[in-house]
């Protein structure tokens, strides 16, 4: 039991005030309102992740449905009211740091919450993520392509897993070979185009494009060549630079019905003299 200092009165000191007079008890006051904030991180703990508020890690939702928001509201709303109806009692810096620690962890909800609900995926993003953990492995499998001489496939593989463009230090060494590659890609896939188009006479006929199209890609073959295929830094990789220029020569003189001198002699064309060339090749005009 201890005595009131304002009645005089005796009580259980587990009492926040005087059951006689109604004087506060300052130790059983201040463990209530230590407890009251606890209840406010076990509310939080219920519903989600872990973010730093004031030094401590606390739990916030991070995908909320209706029906959890609805509950956590609640029980939030019912915390509140009671740290800051204890922190009234006891006034002074107590009151202002129960408010101020209310307001920002509600801050902290709705902050949350909102980047939850509106936050824009990025899924080019994580690609590049699991290229830059599993950067190895996929330099390892690039290889693989190369030394089976399946360089589209390499391309493919390179532009599937966002490494075309960005890259990790793992393929500094496939640079030249990929820039190359690249190139030679381009040439294939509008070479397609154009021998595996459609006879159909109610197909839109895009021959035009398309063989403007390639012949600025082989143009941009051979001048990508050239400048990699003099780079001594890489060297390991000059045998399938010559492969992809051997087999792009070799798809030409079948395709488009060459032999080598004419092929030469297109090669040294103009973009528009290969352009009228292949017209004539493909319309048979």
């Amino acid at each position: 039991m201890i005595t009131c200092r304002s009645c005089g009165a005796q009580f259980d000191p587990a009492l926040v005030r005087c059951p006689y007079c109604g004087t506060a008890y300052a130790p059983a006051e201040q463990g209530e309102y230590m407890g009251q904030l606890e209840d406010i991180r076990v509310d939080l703990e219920n519903y989600g992740m872990e973010v730093d508020i004031g030094g401590r890690r606390e739990q916030v939702p991070v995908n909320p449905n209706p029906q959890t928001m609805e509950q956590f509201d609640a029980a939030y709303t019912d915390t509140k009211r009671r740290v800051i109806g204890s922190a009234l009692k006891t006034g002074g810096l107590a009151k202002r740091a129960a408010i101020l620690m209310v307001l920002i962890i509600a801050s902290v909800i709705m902050s949350v919450i909102s980047s939850a609900n509106y936050a824009d995926p990025d899924p080019e993003a994580d690609i590049r993520r699991d290229a830059a953990l599993h950067a190895a492995e996929y330099a390892a499998e690039a290889e693989g392509y190369l030394e089976r001489g399946e360089y589209t496939e390499y391309v493919s593989f390179l532009y599937a897993h966002e490494l075309m463009n960005f890259p990790p230090s793992n393929f500094d060494h496939l640079k030249g070979v990929t820039y190359v590659a690249s190139e030679y890609y381009e040439c294939i896939r509008y070479m397609e185009e154009i021998v595996l188009r459609s006879d159909d006479p109610d197909y839109f006929d895009g021959l035009d494009t398309d063989i403007g199209i390639f012949v600025r890609a082989v143009d941009g073959f051979y001048e990508v060549y050239e400048v990699w295929r003099e780079s001594e830094k890489y060297a390991d990789y000059f045998a399938c630079m010559d492969e992809m220029k051997a087999e792009l020569e070799a798809a030409m003189r079948v395709y488009f019905a060459m032999d080598e001198d004419e092929l030469q002699a297109f090669l040294a064309a103009s973009e528009a003299q290969k352009a009228v060339r292949l017209e004539e090749v493909l319309r048979h005009e």
